[in-house]
């Protein structure tokens, strides 16, 4: 992973840490819980929601050819490895593709 992907990772990481923090100051344990849960669902579901579109867009590519296409095919990987990056896209969904 390139250092420009660990670096805005962390910084999410950190406005989400800080976020909880800021809950369970004002609402306590609960409030902090509640964030944090909250975070944890929302990240589930924009994961699950791109691998989703990933596979459609590979089908999609498959069903037109474009996957015989170089420079389509590495515009694809970059979209992907930038997702990754992001922690959007886990390493190993890549082999379901």
């Amino acid at each position: 992973m390139s250092e420009e992907g660990k670096g805005s990772e962390n910084i999410l990481d950190k406005l989400n840490t800080s976020i909880a923090d800021f809950a369970g100051q004002v609402f306590g344990e609960s409030g902090k819980e509640f964030i944090e849960e909250t975070s944890k669902k929302i990240k589930e579901f924009s994961s699950s929601s791109i691998k989703k579109f990933v596979e459609f867009s590979d089908s999609v590519l498959e069903s037109l050819k474009l996957n015989e296409n170089e420079q389509v095919i590495k515009a694809r990987d970059s979209i992907e490895d930038m997702l990754k990056q992001a922690g959007l896209l886990e390493e190993d969904d890549e082999e379901e593709f």
